[in-house]
């Protein structure tokens, strides 16, 4: 091609290319054109990006025989919407800017058609978007995650919440449950496992902030800087409230030690003279060898404000693994001691020791009552301050037949809390579905229920006290838990039963074992049923019936009319379907019918039935 007909079709490019928009300059480059291939070279963009999420619709109609005066204002309960607080559609994106470097955001939307206009749409759990970039050098990596709410796990004295030991009822889906490759999939991998997928919200805690986090260094290093805020602090008050902590990490998997810290600063006035927070700084470890499983987290740690400060207090929590060829079966004991003067409602425990410990830094009065405070009746597992004791867990199978059984002793380091709570499992969510949208304290018919995320538990006034309002007692805990799933078949298809048996009690003296008369202050009996039935790989019909007793004694505050003590009973049977409506889209129906009361206290009761449908997809 001679040099006249190459600049005649330069000339053509450059007059096409500045009719499109583009620049002078950028049309005058030498590599901008070439005839035929226009532009010559793809222009930069993303190795890889990637789009995942859900969509979730839920609705709930409820309706009241017979219940409390509020509720009873409306009998007839028809809700839209998502009382959980999780955002109806979440979108995950995140690609590669190269072969080192990766990112990761979110973006959701939440309609809870409460009525509350646009402010309600800031709510929810995923406030804000979150991005995360991960970089790879040659010797570590770095991730850092800032912005919006990110879920993480530091340890279980730091930011930790209580992953349990996998004793519980699946009947009633939680709002992160993901789908399975096929509807029964759920129920065969808890038969097997004891454990449901779960989303990274489990085990974890809302941190707002900035994490980076360093993995992968030289000699096995690892570590962790957090700096921001949790669900306790915040808020729109103007006022300086904040969260930090990190972590030095050797070693990973079954055998590491590491150093972990975390501190609450914040001011509850404007002048910045009142200063409040808490701090605990703890030693991890864990150490595996031939079967034998030593795990521990040992520290101090301690609350201050401008009417409390006693210092520090201990905190402590060891687990032994002991293997099956020693046992028999396999088994694990675990001690815990942690001191009254310890709080961290970011940890695992919860705080029964200092009611403003509660809320500190706290700007939403509907958060203040997010964890029972007073002498907590608590799961197998679940631990809180100002108490030591002992828990002993197994799991084996015999069969067809899984066990899983767990047992606590525990007693209160100091007479603090002139009142115990406790909660009602069987009709626990429905139950919590009597107040939406908020945490209120003091509500039901005698001023005594408290809501928690998806559930209730309930106050009780101890008489056993001094003129001074203390306990003239100590107060000791006994819980025992058994969980049985068996394995069969029924008409030809795969049928599994599960039953969940708790029974607790507290009362003023030592005892080895659950005190089952009225020597105990309070004792309550939990018995759960469901079995689930495979109608084929995509429709699966499920079902449940639950029974409670919950029985005070003389000790405890007595109704004024009756003049008897809680002599409660709660019982639930109910219903539904999952049902699979193609590749990760499910539909799952729910129908209970309850009915409650409490023999002593005749305005505490409640009788009738409520009705729920999911659609959930994923993609």
């Amino acid at each position: 091609m001679s040099k006249t007909v190459k600049h005649i079709l330069s000339l053509l490019g450059l007059v096409v290319c500045l009719q499109y928009g583009y620049s002078q300059d950028t049309c005058e480059r030498p590599d901008a054109f070439a005839f035929g291939v226009q532009p010559k070279s793809p222009a930069p963009a993303l190795q890889r990006f990637q789009v995942s999420g859900y969509y979730r619709f839920i609705t709930n109609v409820r309706h009241l025989q017979q219940g409390y005066t509020d509720q009873m204002k409306t009998p007839m309960n028809i809700f839209v919407g998502d009382d959980s607080q999780i955002p109806q559609l979440l979108l995950n994106l995140g690609g590669s800017v190269s072969e080192n470097t990766r990112f990761y955001t979110d973006f959701y939307l939440w309609t809870p058609m409460s009525g509350g206009g646009m402010v309600e749409n800031v709510k929810g759990l995923n406030l804000g978007v979150s991005l995360t970039g991960t970089h790879e050098f040659e010797q570590g990596t770095l991730q850092v995650q800032t912005g919006g709410i990110n879920w993480y796990a530091l340890s279980p004295f730091t930011f930790h919440s209580n992953p349990g030991y996998n004793r519980f009822t699946v009947f009633e889906r939680n709002p992160w449950d993901p789908m399975t490759r096929n509807a029964m999939d759920r129920y065969q991998t808890f038969y097997q496992t004891g454990a449901l997928n779960q989303d990274t919200r489990w085990g974890r805690q809302a941190f707002q902030g900035v994490i980076a986090e360093l993995n992968n260094l030289p000699h096995g290093l690892s570590g962790v800087v957090m700096v921001g805020k949790t669900q306790l602090n915040g808020g729109t008050a103007p006022l300086p409230n904040q969260s930090y902590g990190g972590k030095i990490r050797k070693g990973e998997g079954a055998r590491f030690f590491s150093i972990n810290s975390f501190n609450n600063k914040t001011y509850s006035d404007s002048l910045l003279k009142s200063e409040l927070g808490f701090s605990i700084h703890t030693a991890e470890f864990a150490w595996n060898k031939k079967g034998w499983k030593i795990y521990g987290e040992t520290g101090m740690g301690r609350y201050y404000s401008k009417t409390y400060n006693k210092g520090w207090g201990e905190a402590i929590s060891l687990k032994l693994d002991v293997p099956a060829r020693i046992s028999g079966i396999p088994l694990q004991l675990h001690y815990f001691r942690i001191s009254p003067r310890v709080i961290n409602n970011s940890s695992v425990f919860w705080n029964s020791a200092i009611r403003e410990g509660n809320t500190a830094g706290v700007q939403d009065a509907s958060q203040l009552v997010l964890a029972p405070f007073s002498s907590s009746m608590v799961p197998v597992g679940q631990l809180t301050n100002n108490r030591t004791g002992l828990e002993l867990n197994t799991e084996t199978q015999v069969g067809r037949l899984r066990i899983n059984a767990g047992y606590s002793v525990a007693r209160e380091l100091e007479r603090i809390a002139t009142q115990v709570t406790y909660s009602h499992m069987v009709n626990n969510l429905a139950l919590s579905r009597f107040w939406r949208w908020s945490f209120p304290a003091g509500v039901g018919p005698y001023a005594n229920l408290t809501k928690v995320y998806r559930g209730v538990f309930e106050t009780v006034d101890l008489t056993d006290v001094s003129s001074k309002n203390v306990p003239l007692n100590d107060k000791y805990f006994n819980t025992a838990e058994v969980q049985l799933k068996y394995k069969t078949r029924f008409v030809g298809k795969d049928l599994f039963i599960n039953y969940m048996g708790t029974y607790a009690s507290v009362q003023s003296f030592p005892s080895a074992m659950a005190v089952l008369t009225e020597k105990a202050y309070l004792r309550t009996y939990y018995h759960q049923v469901e079995a689930y039935l495979r109608i084929s790989n995509g429709f699966v019909w499920a079902n449940y019936a639950g029974a409670e007793r919950v029985i005070a004694n003389y000790q405890t505050k007595t109704d004024i009319i009756s003049r008897r003590p809680k002599n409660q009973e709660g019982y639930a049977v109910a219903t539904g379907f999952d049902i699979e409506m193609g590749k990760g889209a499910g539909l799952y129906l729910r129908q209970r019918w309850m009915n409650y009361r409490d023999r002593s206290f005749s305005k505490d009761q409640y009788r009738g039935w409520e009705t729920t449908a999911e659609i959930k997809i994923f993609f």
